[in-house]
Order: structure tokens, then sequence, then C-alpha cells
């Protein structure tokens, strides 16, 4: 579904944050938190989105919970993907009013 509309805008660029649950040590849910962005960024690259423009980020870890508990939380397990800019010289029309259209239509895309 993600995919499906991060098509439609082939001149935007996104970043992918991958989040984890308080389980576990710090260290070792920042690389799990990377290694869920990565796989994220993976998925995206194989429903056809070019890699070139998703970049996968370190890792939030466990510093940014959905929900607080030091119990495993299946929610606070996740990806977040952020519009991270534009490319550079692409033909679409590019100004303030088309990005917050697209910021629109991205949030209103969200899936809790």
């Amino acid at each position: 579904r993600q995919a499906a509309w991060i098509k439609q805008f082939p001149e935007v660029r996104f970043r992918v944050y991958g989040h984890t649950d308080s389980v576990g040590g710090s260290s070792y849910n920042k690389q799990l938190g990377l290694r869920r962005a990565r796989a994220a960024v993976n998925h995206l690259v194989s429903r056809g989105i070019s890699r070139s423009r998703l970049e996968a980020m370190v890792s939030q870890g466990e510093s940014q919970p959905l929900i607080l508990t030091q119990e495993r939380e299946r929610r606070n397990r996740r990806t977040v993907t952020e519009v991270s800019g534009f490319l550079k010289r692409h033909p679409s029309v590019l100004d303030g009013k088309y990005a917050q259209i697209v910021y629109r239509d991205y949030v209103a895309s969200a899936v809790a």
C-alpha cells in the first residue's frame, strides 16, 4: 500500500527509520532497528521503488516508543517513513503548494 502511494510521486525522496520495543539492550535494539529499516527499504525496492529515492536511517531503537512500557509491545516494533526532500532536476513543478499536497496525502494514507 505504501509502495503504491510512493510511486505516485517519483520526485520525492524518503527516509525510513526502524524502531524497537524496550526488550533487549540499547546497542542490540539500535542494530535491530537499523535492520528493520533496511528490510523495509528492500521491500519497497522489490515493489518497484528506486533505491536512490530511499534511505535507511540509523535506528531510533527504543528511544521513541508509541506505548510507554518496559514489556514487549508489538506497536513499538515498527518502521516509520518520512518525506526527506525532492530529487534534483525532476521535471515536476515543485513549489510550496505542491509540497503541502504531498504531505497532506502522505499523512492521510497512514494506517495506524
